[in-house]
Formats: C-alpha cells, structure tokens, sequence
C-alpha cells in the first residue's frame, strides 16, 4: 500500500460520491417503486424472492409485535443484556434532544411553535450475515423520545427465511409495532406509499444500500426522509504520536462495512504511515477500501478532512486531539485514541446513522428533531393599528388588495 499526496484525497472522494446515485440504480430503483406502486405486497414479494429468500411467501412478509415479542424470547440472554446496555445509553442522549415549544410575547401578537411527534416513521435496517440491531436501536431512541405514535422496522428477509431473534428483540426493545422483511426499493416504496399490509408512513429515516438511498430520493417529495446514506466513511487525522495499532483497527473495522466504504488516515508522520501501510498489507482489505495520505500539517489535515466532510472523523493522538475544537464539517467526532469509532456504532450513545457523500457540510447525525413537526400558532394579542399599516402597505405594493383589507378591517 502507497502513502499518496493530500491532494489526493478530495479526488478519491469525489470520485467515490458520484456513484452514490448512479442513473441506472436511479431508473432501478423508480421501476422498483412504480411496481409497488400498482402491485402493493405482490410486488415487493416478487422483490424479496429474487434478491433475498426465494421461497418467500406473502404471509412472511410483515411479523406483527406479539410474533416479534416471542422470536425475542429466543435472543441469547448475552446478547439482551448488551442491547439493554446499548439502548439506555442510546436513550438518555437522545432524551436531552427532546425540543420544547417556543413562545414570543410581542405587543401585537402572540406566536407560539409547538412540538409535535410524527405519527408514523418507517425505519430502514441494513443486513449483512445478519440483521444489525443496532441501527433498530438508533431508529426506535429517537422515535421513543419524539413520541412517534408507530414506529415499523424495515429489514431485508434472510435467505432461509428465518426471524432473527436478536434483531426481534431490538425491534422490540426499540418500539417497533412490526417488522416488513424487504429492503431497498422496494422496501422504501412500501413505507412510502402503503401497501394491503402497510400503512403508508410519515417519514422513511436510516441507512441502506444504493437502491435504498436512491428510492428515498425519489419518494422525497412524498415522505419525509433523514438524508442520503451512501457508503460509511472515515477519516483518522494523526500525528506521530498516534497508536498505530488502534489506527490499524479502525480502518479495518472501516473496510468491513458493505458498498464501498472510505477509509482514510492523513498523517504528517511518514513512519507512521508506513507502519500502518505494513500492518494493512499483512492483514488485507478490499482493494480500494483504504487510502493513506501525508500531510504537511496536522491544521492542513484537517483542513481536508473538512473538505471532504466525511462521516466520521478521528483525532487519533494527544497532537490531533488537541485540534478537538476546530474541528467541523463531519458527522461525528471521535476524540482521542481511546475514542474507538465503533464505540458509537453501538454503546457510545451518540447516533450511528450519520451523514455521508459529503452531506455533512449541512446535514446531521438522526437525531429527535428529525421525527418532529413543528406547528406555528399566531394570536393577535394587542393594538393592532400600526402592524395593520405596515403589513397594508407592503401588500399593496405587491399587488395584494384583499390581503391589505382583510388586515385593514381587524385594526
């Protein structure tokens, strides 16, 4: 593995970022939420039995919370402990989010902005070998703390056509009142849309692949969404005081993600890129996963981290860890050696559904906000002569004359 220029680097991300919505998974994916569209669960069935099970039948397609609640009695008592650590933690950073009305007291008038949770929210869970139910616990803490009256889990079926009793019981531990087995378009579609089994959602919200990310997009103007993940990105920005063992992990546990993930160390130390580039080449990655830059400056590395805004970013060492504070522009910080990224994968607390390509120039991490509308309520409170003059007069000029009389005749 080379060590390449820090110009570098926006190149690779660019070149990475454009395939994100790719024309052909965007015309897939419009094809695929048309079919369900006109077709409903039959559609998304056909969908399931080629990608997923094929043996999959149309009963299998939705498992009610009482189903979900006895496959979770099957989930090792290991593994429930651990997701009940995970979601109080997960829960008590979410609940400091919980946002409160707003209310401005001026002479003429009253406005008040109220809080009000979603209804209905649709949940995307990814699967690899298995479900991950931690993406259902970062989903059901914000949903919980929102007061989402309906939260349903979306979750490509297993091959063998199994319920996974781990991901059952995060689903359960999140609030979760279903569990629809499809994913990407077609999963999307039925959150979106409805189906005979679905009822169509408020909001689409977590990460997939591809064609799931380019089906948000396309039902955007129908459905609330979160943002457009496309493959999970880090950037490690270390000096050569940095724990190259550590540093060797994370890019690692990086390039374990599916679709092409971004794993970059910018590094002003040579020897430490080299010792990294030494260690990856033993253990191996997918080709193309990982990328090792120098930098001339720990302020220039991040500087390009910034520029890339990836999803996440590290600050590895006691010298990067410093520059704590000018850090912007990435999903989610991790400070320090000690700050594993994949302790926010999972017990951290922080949300791991993060923005990438780039979007965390201006989006962030799920949060509760993000399951929230927000009603303006307006009351006219006082003398109203002078807000009536004023508000007539620009109506006027814009050619409004019923909108200067309704206005006159109040005051």
């Amino acid at each position: 593995m080379r060590v390449q220029r820090l110009a570098d680097l926006r190149r690779r991300s660019l070149r990475q970022r454009r395939a994100v919505l790719d024309p052909r998974i965007v015309d897939s994916a419009r094809r695929t939420i048309d079919a369900v569209r006109r077709r409903g669960d039959a559609a998304v069935l056909a969908d399931v039995r080629r990608f997923d099970h094929a043996g999959a039948r149309a009963r299998d397609l939705y498992v009610p919370a009482r189903a979900l609640a006895s496959a979770a009695r099957r989930s090792p008592p290991d593994l429930r402990r651990a997701i009940d650590r995970a979601w109080t933690s997960i829960e008590r950073v979410h609940r400091a989010q919980r946002p409160r009305a707003i209310a401005h007291r001026g002479r003429a008038f009253h406005v008040d902005l109220i809080p009000e949770a979603l209804d209905r929210v649709g949940g995307c869970v990814p699967r690899g070998a298995v479900g991950y139910p931690s993406t259902a616990l970062m989903i059901g803490a914000p949903a919980s703390v929102a007061g989402v009256r309906e939260l349903v889990i979306a979750s490509p079926m297993p091959r063998d056509g199994s319920l996974d009793p781990v991901l059952a019981y995060a689903a359960v531990r999140a609030g979760a009142i279903g569990l629809y087995r499809a994913g990407g378009a077609a999963a999307v579609a039925a959150l979106a849309y409805g189906t005979a089994t679905l009822e169509r959602v408020d909001a689409v919200v977590g990460p997939g692949n591809a064609y799931t990310t380019a089906a948000k997009w396309l039902a955007s103007a129908d459905v609330g969404i979160d943002s457009l993940a496309g493959p999970s990105e880090l950037v490690i920005v270390a000096a050569g005081d940095a724990d190259a063992a550590a540093i060797v992990l994370d890019l690692e546990a990086q390039a374990e993600h599916g679709g092409g993930p971004f794993a970059s160390l910018v590094s002003t130390s040579m020897p430490l890129l080299r010792t990294v580039a030494s260690a990856i080449d033993k253990l191996g990655a997918p080709r193309g996963t990982i990328g090792l830059y120098h930098a001339p400056s720990l302020p220039l590395a991040l500087e390009a981290a910034a520029e890339v805004a990836p999803e996440h970013l590290s600050l590895a060492g006691p010298r990067a860890e410093r520059l704590a504070p000018r850090a912007r522009r990435a999903g989610a910080v991790f400070v320090g050696t000690r700050t594993a990224v994949a302790f926010g994968d999972y017990v951290a607390g922080s949300n791991h559904v993060l923005p990438t390509g780039g979007t965390a120039r201006w989006a962030s991490a799920l949060r509760v906000e993000d399951l929230i509308r927000w009603t303006t309520r307006v009351r006219a409170s006082g003398p109203l002569r002078a807000a009536a003059r004023a508000g007539a007069a620009v109506a006027d000029y814009e050619g409004m004359k019923y909108h200067a009389a309704s206005m006159a005749l109040r005051a």
